[in-house]
């Protein structure tokens, strides 16, 4: 029944239109009525009526009383009695329509099998009564003259309205729509213009006699049942009540009129006509409708099937069928994707081809499972792909009688995720970090092993907890409020928190939280993974300190003053103020440090450390640099007034004797200070200038403070430059060697001579030994130049010896050269047997400090000269320490008098005294003496007088080259040259 909503001008037009057809289709039957104007065995309008209101609603049911009542005044019908009919036949049409609606439950499809005709049938047979009741009725009150035969009155309306209503409700509902496919095609629109052209024909010879004297004999009934039969298979019920309205028409026609199959009498004829009618109706409908239910269910098999096979082939899912033996039948695309193959390569074989060899034996009893025609549900086993890659599969699997239906889902992903899961659950629960997670509400929901080892608190003891029970309440409100704008804006947070465990302790962990959002951005949960890194803080706290600490004083090292320089400087020059530094050195500290032990000189340090401290304010930083170097800042100076006083306190604390064990040791300090910005303006040099002041303070006899001065960076430069110009000269051989005659003073000849160094520099000329030897002995050049000089004099000697065998030359050995670990004394003496040389050609001459040396090398070096024949000279005797107990165990053979003592030599002085003394000692112990120096006759004669065996100066000679030495080579010098 049409639901729509209310329309006015559509329902107005749907009103008048059912009163219209009512009254039209009243006239109609009024005029083929038999017996009189009233009666009719085929009442249409009643089948119209009930139709028209199941159609569009039982609210037009006055539609039926104005249509009704509108044929009648037509027909000139009393007023009275036809008011009460048109009641009569809208309260039978409503009656019909309510029963109908309450047996149907479906009114979308109002005519949709064999059972609605039934029902519409039966509904037919009981509303009908009312329509006769009221007939009668309206004949019995309103005219009471015409009731002759009342009951079979009745009964003929009852026929009339029960044939209208199952013929012509049938009509409507079915010819609502009209029918698809009648003019199609040529063929069939052949066969539409056959069968209602043919319906014509037959009509007309059956019931109205047409060709009667030809084929009268032959016309019967069963004429139009097979017509019916033709018109239910070809054309539908839409045929079947075209062709039964067609007859009933016409039967009723004819039979009036006298004429074809019933004809004969009339009244006997229109009862057998309702009869015939009836039995056509039953017949052709049930059979167009039982027809069409057939091809409805065979069409929505088809459509089931059609729809399955759509599924089936356009499912995500895998679907196959395939047989007992394990062989695909039939797949659908999916499997192509999944495996890889096309589906005729799939098709007919058998699945166990693409069985993972673990899951063969399980697949097998699956299918034993199947052929015992149990399911199989939610198996799982692996299928590879053409390219050699193993997918899972989950099947559903049942057979019906010789086949398998089997339903599969590709669950490689699946299965992925679950390792992962797995793996994460894994991760989880036996990750050394702690984790945490809270719900939206900041509830904690979960933690894992770690947090319970870490924190002590137990998951009962935390679940469904703020996680403010860990809090140690060392962090301020400001740090959890940065934390939580963090993870509001960002989501994510990272950094140290101070927390609390379960039994009080407050331990420092690194945290990392992060915020899974919902897909709205609302927070779903926060995670939280934490370490402890108490430890881990000691070490670095421990590797920070010994970074920047010395472990021994625990004073700042070099790298950690360096800083606090550089911060001070720029806060000097931001606030314009006077920095300075100290820079301190240990006078002696070595021979504590040899003398008493390594640990020992430790302890002094310590010591040490802490006087300088005390001698300092709080705001200078005390640093040692490494060694026996300690530096001071002293900040915000106003003049030199404090530094000074820092200065001489320390030298005062420094100069006090330190207990160490069971001994006292001595010691004092040189300082050097530069001043910033006065001396320099940034760190580097200010330390360099206070290194230069602190080597000046040295020079000047060491436990004094010296400031830097301009003089003193001039001084370094030079010294720098002269060090790279030696390195050159050494590379290069830029040096030559000058020879000083010795002569005998007894016999007034030359019979030595002293090998001198001389530097030929390139730019300065001819460079004294006394500029750059000391710096030869810093640099360790000494000794490739000693040993140049050795081989050159070693040519030498052996070139004069030729005019006297028993020449030679002394060379100038450097104390520096003895503390070498080479074997450079063995290589002196294999050099002159090479040259064919004894070793007395060659003296080797040393300073008197060096025999304080009790280095083993230093005795066993002059030992090894003295055993190859090499003599032993003491160069600038008298000017320093000497051991008379090495001068004779070491074997010396002679004895330089410093030219200090011979230069003011004279009668009866303390130097002529020295002189004589020197002399008379040396020879007691076998030793000879050369003095140095002489430069006039009269100290010549003093000295020969008091003994001396050589001289050597000026008076002779001034040191010359080789080719100038040899013109001095005669057999006697005379004094006066």
């Amino acid at each position: 029944m049409n639901q729509n909503r209310f329309n006015p001008i559509e329902s107005i037009s749907r009103f008048f239109g059912l009163s219209a057809f009512y009254a039209l289709s009243a006239l109609l039957m009024s005029v083929l009525s038999a017996d009189n104007e009233y009666v009719s065995v085929f009442w249409l309008p009643s089948g119209i009526a009930f139709a028209y209101l199941l159609l569009w609603g039982k609210h037009y049911w006055p539609a039926i009383v104005i249509g009704s009542l509108a044929s009648d005044l037509v027909m000139h019908h009393p007023m009275h009695s036809s008011v009460f009919l048109a009641f009569g036949h809208a309260l039978s049409t409503y009656c019909a329509v309510w029963v109908f609606c309450k047996l149907k439950d479906d009114l979308d499809n109002l005519l949709n099998d064999s059972k609605d005709f039934l029902i519409i049938l039966a509904i037919a047979s009981i509303t009908s009564c009312i329509n006769a009741l009221f007939s009668v009725l309206s004949d019995h009150y309103f005219d009471p003259n015409n009731i002759t035969n009342s009951n079979g009155y009745g009964f003929q309306v009852w026929q009339a309205n029960m044939l209208g209503i199952t013929v012509g409700t049938p009509l409507i509902l079915i010819w609502q729509q009209l029918p698809r496919g009648w003019f199609s095609q040529p063929k069939r629109i052949l066969e539409t213009l056959a069968f209602l052209s043919l319906t014509i024909l037959l009509t007309s010879i059956v019931f109205l006699g047409v060709f009667h004297e030809l084929i009268g004999w032959i016309a019967k009934g069963y004429w139009i049942f097979l017509l019916a039969i033709w018109a239910a298979f070809r054309f539908g019920c839409h045929g079947i009540v075209l062709l039964i309205l067609y007859c009933c028409l016409t039967a009723i026609w004819g039979t009036e009129h006298g004429k074809g199959l019933f004809g004969s009498d009339i009244q006997i004829g229109l009862q057998n006509v309702w009869l015939y009618q009836l039995s056509l109706t039953l017949f052709g409908l049930l059979t167009a409708l039982n027809l069409r239910g057939r091809q409805q269910i065979k069409q929505a098999l088809l459509d089931k099937t059609e729809e399955l096979d759509t599924y089936f082939h356009n499912a995500l899912d895998l679907f196959c069928i395939a047989d007992m033996n394990g062989y695909f039948l039939k797949m659908n695309q999916q499997w192509q994707n999944f495996l890889g193959y096309d589906l005729a390569e799939l098709e007919s074989k058998p699945f166990l081809e693409f069985v993972h060899p673990d899951d063969i034996a399980a697949t097998k009893q699956a299918m034993a499972d199947l052929m015992s025609h149990l399911p199989v549900k939610n198996f799982v086993n692996r299928y590879q792909h053409q390219d050699g890659s193993w997918h899972w599969i989950q099947w559903n699997s049942c057979t019906k009688g010789d086949l398998i239906y089997a339903a599969a889902r590709d669950i490689s992903e699946q299965k992925k995720t679950e390792d992962e899961l797995r793996l994460a659950a894994l991760v989880y629960q036996n990750s050394s970090e702690a984790m945490m997670i809270t719900d939206a509400e900041n509830c904690i929901i979960s933690v894992n092993p770690a947090f319970t080892q870490c924190t002590g608190y137990a998951p009962n003891d935390v679940l469904g907890k703020n996680p403010k029970i860990l809090s140690s309440g060392r962090q301020s409100p400001e740090f959890y409020q940065a934390m939580w704008h963090a993870l509001n804006t960002t989501g994510r947070w990272q950094g140290e928190v101070y927390n609390r465990r379960k039994n009080s302790d407050i331990f420092v962990e690194w945290v990392i939280i992060n915020t899974v959002f919902n897909q709205d951005g609302s927070v779903q949960r926060r995670v939280a993974l934490f370490s402890d890194i108490s430890e881990k803080k000691k070490s670095e706290k421990l590797i920070w300190f010994q970074a920047n600490y010395d472990p021994l004083t625990k004073l700042p090292n070099r790298r950690l003053f360096v800083d606090r320089l550089q911060q001070e400087l720029i806060k000097a020059q931001r606030d314009q103020l006077s920095i300075g530094l100290l820079f301190i050195d240990l006078d002696r500290f070595k021979e504590v440090n040899d003398g008493l032990g390594h640990s020992m000189g430790d302890e002094l340090l310590i010591k040490v450390a802490n006087r300088i401290s005390r001698c300092v304010r709080k705001s200078d930083t005390v640093a040692r640099l490494g060694g026996d170097e300690f530096t001071v800042i002293v900040t915000e100076l106003k003049d030199n007034t404090d530094i000074d006083k820092i200065a001489k306190n320390i030298l005062t604390a420094l100069g006090q004797p330190f207990s160490l064990g069971n001994s006292q040791a001595y010691i004092t300090g040189s300082i050097g200070i530069a001043l910033s910005p006065v001396d320099a303006d940034n760190f580097e040099d200010l330390i360099r200038y206070a290194d230069q002041a602190m080597y000046a303070a040295k020079n000047k006899g060491r436990n004094a403070y010296c400031y830097f001065t301009p003089s003193m960076q001039v001084m370094m430069e030079k010294h720098l430059h002269l060090t790279q110009d030696l390195h050159i000269a050494v590379t290069e051989n830029q040096f030559i060697v000058h020879y000083q005659p010795i002569v005998d003073l007894n016999k007034n000849q030359i019979v030595k001579a002293e090998a001198l160094i001389r530097w030929a520099h390139p730019v300065h000329g001819l460079v004294m030994p006394n500029e750059f030897i000391s710096v030869a002995e810093e640099t360790g050049l000494i000794n490739d130049m000693g040993d140049w000089i050795f081989k050159q004099s070693a040519i030498q000697a052996k070139r004069w010896r030729q005019h006297d065998p028993d020449f030679q030359i002394s060379v100038n050995k450097s104390p520096v050269q003895f503390h070498t670990h080479d074997n450079v004394h063995n290589h002196w003496t294999d050099y002159l047997k090479n040259m064919q040389l004894p070793g007395d050609c060659v003296v080797i001459e040393i300073t008197e400090g060096l025999l304080l040396e009790t280095a083993t090398q230093v005795t066993e070096k002059l030992l090894h000269y003295r055993d190859c024949g090499i003599q032993v000279a003491i160069d600038d005797f008298g000017t320093g320490y000497s051991s008379l107990a090495y001068l004779k165990q070491l074997d010396i053979d002679y004895l330089k008098i410093d030219q200090s003592f011979t230069r003011n030599i004279a009668s009866h002085t303390s130097d002529l005294a020295l002189c004589e003394a020197i002399i008379v000692m040396a020879h007691k112990l076998g030793i000879k003496v050369i003095a140095e120096g002489i430069e006039t006759p009269a100290q010549c004669e003093l000295l020969i007088q008091a003994g001396c065996d050589y001289g050597q100066g000026y008076l002779f000679s001034k040191p010359v080259a080789a080719a100038e030495f040899e013109t001095l080579l005669t057999p006697r010098v005379s004094a006066d040259s």
